[in-house]
């Protein structure tokens, strides 16, 4: 057999069942061989496309466009060339770019796909995620040339993080592999991340000194203070107040917005789902009995006589213990790193997001957001946002029983 008698197959128009079947049986039963096909249907409407070699003496391709024919589609042929031999699958090294946001003027969907063009990118893939109007894609870019290595996945995702910034619009940015659809556990910062708010900020307010510990809070946030040092400062202006009024702050807190939606549906997926904290055990322990999470960790406050001391006790949880209680939960539970989720808002947790197989800067500090895999800033700031940029079509998630 010669090259000459490989074809491809284009077969568009209103999609009904029955097609792909009727293709099959006539490439079988006129001895052909199907060498590779692939399919999409949006709104109704499928696209076809199959590789197919031609016996010389067959009539094969006859009956395929009569058949097609007789089904109301179009059919369109086309030699397989020596080029295309060259390249018979997509490489290996493949990027994820997803985006959420106002995209139904396309004026961002073309600025994104112009940069992936001129870092000679090929889109192998679009997928839409949302069924809300368009407002979120996920599209596959790969190169032909060569193999993204991880200093070329860090500055497209540099670049088009920015991009998204500026566009207001949230985006992700990860290798296409294995790993990027097989994610099995999530750690999640507390203060302004899964809750509204710096709890200690409140805390403080209680004592007088709301002002002083939240300009040290802003501070080690943004990254500016040394975090263990500067939890012991604003611990020590907290000293004597009442535990009993402590704990009655943590009834009026308030979740971030799709904050229980997400761990509602990761939780019906399989996914372990846990705190690290570092703020104080008592709230987070809260939360963790009230949304049935599977691990969380913080700060222990020294109380004596009901009164708390202004002193924290044991290991403090700081950018470093929040990196390794990733690494022990992904120990515990048997899971690979790169099948781990964190999600935080602050510079301490720049170790724990660099850690994950995919972390996730939420509405963060530019400290933060440098270094994540993805941003959450619009979208109201919902976390259950993330399930779409974590590549969760709103379809896919509509199946999930009641979420």
């Amino acid at each position: 057999m010669t090259k000459n008698d490989r074809i491809i197959l284009h077969v568009a128009g209103p999609d009904r069942p029955g097609v792909t079947a009727k293709l099959a049986e006539v490439i079988a039963s006129e001895h052909a061989g199907l060498v590779n096909i692939g399919q999409s249907v949006l709104h109704g409407y499928l696209n076809l496309s199959a590789v197919v070699d031609l016996p010389t003496t067959s009539g094969a391709l006859r009956e395929i466009l009569f058949s097609v024919s007789e089904l109301g589609l179009k059919v369109d042929v086309a030699p397989f060339t020596a080029e295309m031999e060259e390249t018979p699958f997509p490489p290996r090294s493949a990027l994820c770019v997803s985006f959420l946001g106002a995209l139904g003027d396309g004026s961002s969907l073309a600025e994104i796909t112009r940069y992936i063009a001129g870092k000679n990118l090929n889109i192998r893939q679009i997928r839409p995620l949302s069924d809300d109007g368009f407002s979120g894609v996920e599209l596959i870019a790969d190169s032909e040339e060569k193999e993204l290595s991880d200093g070329d996945v860090m500055e497209l995702r540099g670049d088009l993080l920015a991009m998204g910034a500026r566009l207001q619009i949230d985006m992700a940015v990860q290798r296409d592999d294995i790993f990027r659809r097989n994610k099995r556990l999530v750690c999640m910062d507390v203060d302004s991340t899964f809750v509204k708010g710096e709890f200690i900020d409140e805390l403080a307010d209680l004592c007088g000194v709301k002002e002083r510990v939240a300009e040290i809070t802003k501070r080690a946030m943004a990254g500016e203070l040394d975090f263990s040092g500067a939890l012991r400062e604003r611990v020590k202006l907290l000293e004597g107040l009442p535990m009993e009024r402590a704990r009655s702050l943590s009834e009026r807190f308030q979740l971030n917005p799709g904050a229980e939606t997400f761990v509602k549906i990761l939780k019906s997926l399989g996914f372990r789902v846990g705190l690290v904290s570092g703020g104080f055990d008592f709230f987070v322990d809260e939360l963790r009995q009230r949304f049935n999470l599977d691990f969380a960790f913080a700060n222990e406050l020294e109380v004596r006589d009901g009164l708390i001391t202004g002193n924290v006790l044991g290991t403090i949880v700081d950018p470093q213990r929040k990196a390794q209680l990733l690494r022990d939960m992904a120990k515990t539970y048997e899971v690979r790193l790169e099948q781990t989720v964190a999600i935080g808002d602050g510079a301490n947790d720049i170790f724990m997001l660099q850690t994950a197989g995919l972390g996730i800067a939420y509405r963060a500090k530019p400290k933060l957001q440098a270094v994540a895999d993805m941003s959450l800033n619009h979208n109201e700031g919902r976390l259950d946002a993330l399930l779409h940029l974590m590549g969760f079509t709103a379809q896919e998630l509509a199946g999930i029983a009641g979420c």
